[in-house]
C-alpha cells in the first residue's frame, strides 16, 4: 500500500494538534512542580531532521519547556543519568516511535524508565506512531519487528530479561491513546 509522503504543512498541522492537546493536559498538571512540561524520546535517524524537530519548534514557540537530547544536555554530563532525571522532572513524555526505534537499546531503555514514571508518579505518556502501527510494536512486527529484531542478535544471552522487560514497556506503551503519523509506506 503506498501514500504520498507528508508535506512540511501537514507535519506543521499535527505538531499543532500536538500542541493542543499538550496545553489542555498542562493546564491539568500544573499542580506538581517540574523541571521540564514535556520530554521528547525519538530515534534519532528517523525523526530528528523531521518531524521531531517541527514538533519540537512547534513547541518551543508556544512557550512550552520542551527537553530534547540534543540541545538540552550539559556538556560532561553522564547521558544515562542526565535523560532519567530529565524523564522523572517532566510532566508530559510523547515517545516518537519509528521504524528503527525498536533497534536502539537506548531509546528502549527510555521508554521503560517512562512507563515506569507513568505508572509511579502519574507522568501523562503521549504516543506517536510515526510511519509504523501500533500493532508492529506490541507484535514486535513490520519494519520495527526487523529492527527489533536486529537489536535482539547484537544482546548477549545475559541481557535477555531486557528483551522481556523491553516487550513489556512496548506493549504499554501501544495500548495508549496516541497519534498515528503516516510519512511514506
Amino acid at each position: 500500500m503506498s501514500s504520498p509522503k507528508a508535506s512540511e504543512l501537514e507535519i506543521d498541522q499535527k505538531a499543532g494538534e500536538f500542541i493542543a492537546k499538550f496545553k489542555r493536559n498542562l493546564r491539568q498538571q500544573r499542580t506538581l512542580f517540574r523541571r521540564h512540561e514535556v520530554f521528547l524520546s525519538f530515534r534519532g535517524e528517523d525523526t530528528r531532521a523531521s518531524f521531531t524537530s517541527h514538533l519540537y519548534a512547534s513547541l518551543r514557540n508556544e512557550g512550552i519547556n520542551v527537553f530534547m537530547d540534543d540541545d538540552s544536555l550539559q556538556r560532561g554530563d553522564r547521558i544515562s543519568e542526565s535523560l532519567n532525571q530529565a524523564i522523572e522532572q517532566s510532566q508530559i513524555a510523547v515517545i516518537v516511535f519509528s521504524r528503527n526505534y525498536g533497534d536502539s537499546r537506548w531509546c528502549l531503555d527510555e521508554l521503560v524508565k517512562i512507563m515506569d514514571c507513568q505508572r509511579t508518579i502519574g507522568q501523562l505518556v503521549l504516543p506517536v506512531f510515526y510511519d509504523v502501527d501500533p500493532s508492529e510494536l506490541r507484535h514486535q512486527t513490520g519494519e520495527f519487528g526487523k529492527a527489533f529484531q536486529s537489536l535482539f542478535n547484537r544482546i548477549s544471552k545475559q541481557e535477555e530479561d531486557k528483551l522481556r522487560i523491553w516487550r513489556d514497556a512496548l506493549c504499554e506503551a501501544a495500548a495508549l491513546a496516541g497519534f498515528v503519523v503516516l510519512n511514506s509506506r
